[in-house]
């Protein structure tokens, strides 16, 4: 997604953050498996290593879902399987079906249309990523799911809503990141099931 004419500073931005944060976290990684080594390996510990891994997963989810997409770049699928791994009370699982590396373009357009998904999950369930040629889909299920309709309207639409809050921001950057791409953004919802196509 651009910004007029200059440089797309919510990228690069998204992009700068989780690079300084990912070292750090990776750190506290480190330091509490050598913990772990010395034979220190207590509940504390343990809910240590489950955040820190979390966070892992969930900072290198938004350097690529936020950060800039430079073309020709693409994602290694080591990178695509860490950062959609369970993780400790996680209450979406992801089934990431589309095999070896991607390019960086639509990685991102999935990995925020994860997001819109997530958003919609109260309760938890399962998010598949697929791809069939260019042709990409991602598709929630779940016991229930919570739409809310004037941010989904705001996927295919230009207008980004006045009272979006920063817990909904990936609704506001997917469709113009979709349109900057050259993609069509489509939604569809039930009770149970959402998808989203690009």
């Amino acid at each position: 997604m651009s910004t007029g004419d200059g440089p797309d500073l919510v990228a690069l931005v998204g992009s700068r953050i989780a690079h300084d944060l990912i070292s750090p976290l990776g750190a506290i990684g480190n330091g509490v498996e050598l913990l772990e080594l010395t034979g220190l390996d207590t509940p504390e510990i343990g809910l240590i290593a489950d955040s820190v891994a979390s966070a892992n997963a969930r900072i290198r989810l938004f350097r690529i879902a936020f950060g800039a997409a430079h073309p020709g770049a693409t994602v290694p699928a080591r990178e695509i399987a860490a950062l959609t791994a369970p993780t400790p009370g996680a209450r979406v699982a992801v089934d990431w079906q589309v095999p070896g590396d991607v390019a960086r373009g639509p990685a991102k357009l999935a990995l925020l249309a994860l997001m819109c998904c997530e958003s919609a999950m109260p309760r938890g369930g399962r998010i598949t990523v697929t791809a069939s040629g260019d042709a990409w889909q991602v598709s929630a299920d779940a016991p229930r799911l919570a739409p809310d309709p004037a941010l989904f309207a705001a996927l295919t639409d230009p207008d980004t809503p006045a009272d979006i809050t920063p817990a909904q921001v990936h609704f506001a950057l997917i469709g113009p990141e979709a349109r900057a791409q050259g993609r069509r953004l489509a939604a569809q919802a039930c009770e149970t099931a959402l998808v989203l196509t690009f």
